[in-house]
């Protein structure tokens, strides 16, 4: 079985963003990302850390703004907004999933659509639905990316997708179909998960539950992509059963190792997107 690793495609791109953020640097542009944490979890930290030290290579500055878990939906809104309108914040990032009662389907809709750099916000998300994605959900993206980047191919392919989350299972099916991949979206409420899967030559899996892919539920040959984080005690580990996986799989891509660096230098890009579309570039 093939590592689709992240690595590579990881530098290949950082190396691209240091050109951009240098000619910015030269005009004396600092492009700075303000990212948004209510109660912060275990996963949203260590990604959070990771564009911290990734956005100093880059000269990109990261705000962590982390409040408290009680904090109410009307402070979080307004947090997002003062964010908005200052104009030396550049991206904003909110990391989800939001604790308590607070509501992310209203509260994203306070994100300003030209520094929405992880394609959250209503305008983006429906760009992205009609073929035209501006932002795009950066986990969501290193899916494409990644499959692009290891020669995998996409168009006429028939594509499983579980999980329909905003943040990487429906994006991930949007970008899919841009592709035109013939996509089918599987998640809790699908009686047979595995007769989804089986039908498939790309099967992307990103629930939350560790070892929920097993190699029982593949075709021979499949490419998966693992768009899984689950903290355990030994360490992260993803939502495929790599045991099980490896003998029927043809491809597939590691955690950690595949999509976590990718992700991260897909958000940073849309970061220097962002400010140079905002300096008028």
């Amino acid at each position: 079985m093939r590592l689709l690793v992240g690595k590579p495609l990881a530098e290949k791109l950082h190396d691209r963003s240091r050109e951009r953020s240098a000619a910015l640097r030269a005009r004396g542009i600092v492009p700075r990302l303000a990212s948004v944490s209510v109660g912060i979890d275990p996963a949203a930290n260590t990604y959070q850390q990771r564009l911290g030290a990734r956005g100093k290579l880059l000269d990109i500055a990261v705000d962590e703004i982390d409040l408290p878990g009680d904090t109410s939906e009307r402070q979080l809104v307004a947090t997002l907004e003062r964010l908005g309108a200052d104009p030396r914040v550049h991206g904003i990032l909110l990391l989800t999933p939001l604790p308590g009662t607070l509501d992310e389907g209203h509260i994203v809709d306070h994100i300003v659509p030209a520094k929405d750099v992880e394609g959250m916000s209503p305008f983006n998300v429906g760009l992205l639905a009609d073929g035209r994605p501006r932002f795009v959900p950066s986990t969501a993206e290193a899916v494409i990316e990644l499959l692009k980047f290891h020669g995998v191919k996409l168009r006429g392919a028939r594509a499983a997708v579980i999980g329909r989350s905003t943040v990487v299972g429906r994006p991930v099916a949007y970008l899919l179909l841009n592709e035109d991949a013939t996509v089918t979206i599987a998640h809790r409420e699908t009686p047979d998960v595995a007769a989804v899967t089986r039908e498939a030559s790309i099967v992307v899996v990103a629930v939350g539950r560790a070892g929920f892919l097993t190699g029982e539920m593949l075709a021979s040959g499949a490419t998966v992509i693992d768009a899984g984080i689950n903290v355990m005690p030994h360490g992260i580990v993803g939502d495929v059963d790599v045991e099980s996986v490896s003998s029927i799989a043809s491809a597939l891509s590691p955690v950690p190792g595949g999509l976590g660096a990718v992700t991260t230098e897909l958000l940073l890009r849309n970061v220097l997107t962002a400010t140079e579309r905002q300096q008028g570039d």
